[in-house]
């Protein structure tokens, strides 16, 4: 545990995580194989004290539906100065929950987990292995030559596939509605077809998929998409 005041620097462990269940803290520990260091999650006040410009991934814990404020006020105290670590937000408790203002915030993961541990491990194993932080695919867009290119191969991508990945690239926290994005297409549209915007994307998204084996392009639900952190360079 960290006392308040503390600096997560350069030497401290490269993940950290703010859990309150033991267990929990203890499946972590297990999957990463570099040190992670818990902090006290119910100390708020010191946890927005520390700096985390050098951590890579962060574990936080929503036990509660009251624990949401502080958790999400930690995110975004993260994210003021570090816009690349990979931020994982795990919800224990068994109230309904929404993601849409943790990611808007800056969460890379949000993880809603199923009562059985064994089923929660392995679904927090599965998330941790496909995260950016995990594997190290980069990506370019190339905007005039319409391709997304990585270190080996390119695919061919249509204009307005281009124009939906630039500007997820462009948005706070690499987040945008559905409206948002039918904007962008087309600035003077007053109605369009969400599910001619949805076959769009998913179209896009398998293409990437396939070349690449990886998702870059992820669904919020109620809300519209959300680019791969750290996966396309500018």
């Amino acid at each position: 545990m960290l006392a308040a005041g503390c600096n997560t620097d350069i030497q401290a462990p490269k993940a950290l995580n703010f859990v309150h269940s033991k267990a929990l803290a203890e499946d972590i520990e297990q999957l990463i194989t570099s040190d992670v260091r818990h902090l006290d999650a119910s100390n708020t006040l010191a946890n927005l004290t520390c700096d985390f410009s050098h951590t890579e991934a962060v574990f936080i814990e929503v036990n509660t539906p009251e624990a949401i404020n502080d958790s999400l006020e930690l995110l975004k105290h993260i994210r003021l100065t570090n816009q690349a670590a990979c931020i994982f937000i795990l919800v224990t408790h068994n109230k309904s929950f929404t993601s849409i203002n943790y990611y808007l915030a800056g969460a890379d993961h949000c993880i809603k987990f199923p009562v059985d541990p064994l089923e929660k491990k392995a679904l927090l194993s599965r998330t941790v292995e496909e995260s950016h932080w995990r594997t190290n695919t980069r990506l370019t867009l190339d905007r005039t030559r319409l391709l997304l290119c990585s270190a080996s191969q390119k695919i061919e991508i249509s204009y307005t596939e281009m124009i939906i990945i630039d500007a997820l690239i462009q948005a706070p926290q690499h987040v945008l509605s559905q409206d948002s994005i039918a904007k962008t297409l087309d600035p003077n549209i007053v109605f369009y077809d969400p599910r001619a915007l949805e076959k769009t994307i998913s179209r896009l998204r398998t293409k990437i998929k396939k070349a690449y084996n990886l998702e870059l392009i992820f669904s919020v639900r109620a809300f519209g998409y959300r680019l791969r952190r750290g996966t396309i360079t500018q």
